[in-house]
């Protein structure tokens, strides 16, 4: 049985030994913008968007934000120069329910890439064959703005686990970590792998945080991953401080259920006094480079980073081998 002490004491091994193990040289492919950074064959980033051209994917009028464009010759670009070879594409808040965005680039892009999307709550069997045509494993739940009754959250969770579940998908979200606690029993129900985006939603206060303790006993258990993206929101770059014992101890608690993504192009929903919701909200200035600098100093074990970058997406995803 797992328990908050043994667990924290596990934590605090894993957190000492992170520091202390040497870089293990494996076969790798150099990221041509980082000679330092050796990556695996079919390296993933797990989460990237693409957004416009505006004329093309209207987007819906109860968005809180408008971000610049990113075209999947840019996303092909970024991850050329880290050495990416495929890729996870999300649904974005600001699309709603229509996927056509990102259907188009995961044309574009192939078996190379597949889709996260968002759907409606009783979608024609036309529309999920269109979808998993396209490359579609998932379906995100988006809360922008979103529920605020923790029943009527609940119920969502559930009605999209079982949707999941009948097409042999995953469900992924995005929560402040301090609700997951009274969400973990639905988590833990659900009948398709369940997905934590965004260090699941801590900040970089550290262990003790609300929440902290069931993220990691559902790692254990095994029914759902935590992604390390998006640091930027609860951290400052370079360094990205009380960021790398969260990666420690998710990984401690199980690397088989441990992601990463770039979280690329970095859009920004935050209220800003003058802004308007059609007003361009910029992206945030993240060098990606640096993103996966930190993820190898987190984790040194070339080993681990291969079951991280590439066993668990191509698992969880359903990329062909």
């Amino acid at each position: 049985m797992v328990t908050r002490r043994n667990m924290l004491e596990t934590i605090a091994v894993g957190c000492a030994a992170a520091s202390a193990t040497p870089l293990i040289a494996a076969a790798c492919k150099p990221a041509p913008a980082h000679s330092a950074l050796c990556l695996p064959a079919h390296a993933c980033d797990c989460h990237s968007h693409v957004i416009g051209p505006y004329n093309r994917y209207p987007m819906v009028s109860s968005r809180v934000y408008t971000p610049p464009m990113a075209s999947v010759g840019e996303l092909r670009s970024i991850h050329a120069k880290l050495g990416i070879e495929r890729s996870v594409l999300v649904q974005p808040s600001f699309y709603g329910t229509d996927n056509s965005c990102l259907m188009d680039a995961l044309s574009e892009l192939g078996s190379a890439a597949k889709g996260i999307a968002v759907i409606s709550s009783n979608p024609s069997s036309i529309e999920i064959d269109r979808l998993r045509a396209a490359g579609i494993v998932g379906i995100r739940i988006n809360q922008t703005g979103g529920i605020k009754e923790m029943p009527v959250l609940k119920r969502v969770l559930e009605r999209s686990a079982k949707q999941a579940a009948e097409l042999g998908w995953h469900v992924q979200a995005f929560f402040p970590l301090k609700i997951i606690s009274s969400l973990a029993d639905v988590i833990r129900a659900s009948p398709a792998p369940f997905v934590l985006d965004h260090f699941a939603g801590a900040d970089s206060t550290g262990l003790d945080q609300d929440g902290m303790r069931s993220v990691l006993e559902m790692l254990i258990e095994g029914n759902t991953y935590v992604k390390l993206s998006a640091m930027y929101h609860v951290s400052a770059p370079s360094e990205y401080p009380g960021m790398r014992e969260l990666a420690t101890a998710f990984l401690n608690a199980n690397p088989h259920r441990v992601l990463w993504a770039t979280d690329w192009p970095h859009t920004d929903s935050r209220k800003v006094t003058g802004r308007d919701r059609d007003d361009i909200s910029p992206f945030y200035p993240v060098d990606d480079r640096n993103l996966l600098a930190n993820f190898f100093a987190w984790v040194p074990d070339g080993a681990t980073r291969r079951i991280i970058l590439v066993d668990n997406p191509a698992r969880l995803f359903k990329f062909a081998e």
